[in-house]
């Protein structure tokens, strides 16, 4: 469903247009998109779309400006003074107009668009996965931001913190919107009891169809049988052979007449069950299992020993993980979290220390680079040397909601959720086990069915596990036994 909010997005922004119909808008929208573009030469001014806003100002102190410049800045004034505090109190850098938007990082830039946004004056907000690439505190400052806002919004997230806070839920499917009142829990619980309904009128409709068609069963076979019965005495009555005739005729005719009743009563009895079972939500439709990864316990997994990360002044690192320990890598962004993945993986080097890794690790980013794109699922199975019988690999894709018209695609042209489901089947599925899974953000760019798919198959995976996430409820769902925090410039071991 991610292409179809995005589309929505873009119709309800005025950025597409409809292919029918057409859209009123009756209010100001301000929209911060998820994927940004951004050119090399795009400044700051640009990409909060206040360059208009700016170069009439540079005009007007220059004395250059004109009657429509000094219209334009109505309310706009003091932009620069309150962009500057709001940059402020976001944690950001110092705000310049002319500042080149490449100098932030995502994070940075997500909480730029967001400042922009809140002070545009706009009657309503339209934000598409705003807490994707924010840290711990960048999404509480999210949060007290909404919590100001006094305009309307429509708000796009898998962040179940972030839903929880809204008042109204609506919900996207490929046949409709629907509005749920309350949170996030409110919408869980209106959900699961239609579901439950659903279910119970799926199973009624079932056992309608068998008490039916155990009718029509014997309704059929006493018919065969009357019939069978009236030719046999026909054949033994003294009359004409016309009349004869006549009477066969319509003992074979009423067996034929309630053939066909029979068959338009289990045609309607099929489109019972089948629009009784659209309702019901296939509880297994994205849910797949991992296959065995078991790590012993006790048997060492990572040991770092006076490790000095690249780019970072945080105190050496020493630290051993044994078994199937699941640890939380917690941290602002910016102190290394990501450069601790890939070195531990290999990636990168570290300036000093040791890192001795004794078992088969896999990691995952949310942009995936360590996988080629260009190629399949299927090509990259293949090439790892799955073990896994075609039949049962094809099964085992089935599974993820990856069928035939997906496995040889390119990822690239996969959803965010298909990509990496497809990229946790070729890590998990390679003939040399995966023992150590190392996961950079997993859920950044999947819906919400997808993240909580993914994290429930994680939550079953057998060997030890690394995970990088803003996300505080996919973190509790992976039952994790350990976080690595960052305190006071270094890294400490603690309970989860």
């Amino acid at each position: 469903m991610a292409s179809a909010k995005l589309a929505c997005f873009g119709l309800l922004a005025g950025v597409d247009s409809p292919s029918g119909g057409h859209i009123e808008r009756f209010t100001s929208l301000a929209y911060v998109a998820q994927h940004p573009a951004i050119a090399s030469s795009t400044t700051l001014a640009d990409l909060l779309g206040y360059e208009p806003v700016f170069s009439a100002l540079r005009r007007l102190e220059r004395g250059e400006g004109f009657a429509d410049d000094v219209e334009s800045l109505e309310g706009f004034w003091d932009l620069r003074e309150r962009l500057s505090a709001a940059f402020a109190d976001a944690g950001l850098p110092a705000f310049s107009p002319e500042r080149l938007a490449s100098s932030l990082s995502g994070g940075e830039r997500v909480k730029a668009l967001l400042c922009g946004a809140f002070l545009s004056g706009a009657d309503y907000l339209l934000l598409d996965e705003p807490t994707n690439h924010l840290d711990g505190q960048g999404r509480e400052w999210l949060y007290r931001q909404l919590e100001r806002w006094r305009g309307g919004g429509i708000i796009a997230s898998h962040d179940r913190e972030l839903l929880a806070r809204m008042p109204r839920i609506l919900e996207l499917t490929p046949t409709a919107l629907r509005s749920y009142g309350g949170s996030y829990a409110d919408y869980r619980q209106q959900r699961d009891a239609e579901q439950q309904a659903a279910r119970a009128a799926l199973e009624h409709a079932a056992t309608e169809r068998r008490r039916t068609r155990a009718r029509m069963q014997k309704e059929h076979d006493a018919s065969q049988r009357r019939s069978a019965q009236t030719l046999r005495v026909v054949d033994t009555l003294n009359i004409a052979s016309f009349e004869r005739v006549k009477y066969k005729g319509a003992a074979k005719e009423r067996p034929g007449t309630l053939h066909r009743q029979h068959r338009e009563q289990n045609s309607a009895l099929n489109t019972a069950v089948a629009q009784a079972h659209e309702r019901v939500e296939d509880e297994a439709s994205v849910m797949f299992t991992l296959p065995g990864s078991q790590i012993a316990a006790g048997k060492q997994v990572l040991v770092l020993e006076d490790l000095r990360l690249a780019h970072s002044a945080a105190a050496p690192l020493s630290w051993r993980l044994d078994g199937p320990m699941r640890v939380a890598l917690r941290g602002p962004n910016g102190c290394g979290k990501t450069t601790l993945l890939k070195t531990l993986v290999g990636l990168e080097q570290p300036v000093s220390g040791a890192c001795r890794l004794s078992v088969h690790a896999a990691w995952l980013d949310q942009h995936l680079t360590q996988l080629d794109l260009s190629l399949s699922v299927l090509t990259h199975l293949n090439l790892d040397d799955t073990p896994l019988e075609e039949g049962v690999l094809r099964s085992r894709l089935a599974q993820l909601q990856l069928g035939a018209d997906k496995i040889n695609l390119p990822l690239a042209a996969l959803s965010g959720g298909e990509r990496l489901k497809a990229a946790l089947a070729c890590v998990l599925w390679r003939r040399d086990a995966t023992q150590l899974l190392l996961l950079d953000e997993p859920t950044n760019h999947l819906d919400l069915a997808s993240a909580q798919a993914i994290e429930a198959a994680l939550g079953g995976f057998p060997g030890a596990m690394l995970v990088v996430s803003h996300d505080e409820a996919f973190l509790q769902g992976l039952k994790l036994t350990h976080a690595l925090a960052w305190r006071d410039g270094g890294w400490q071991l603690e309970p989860y």
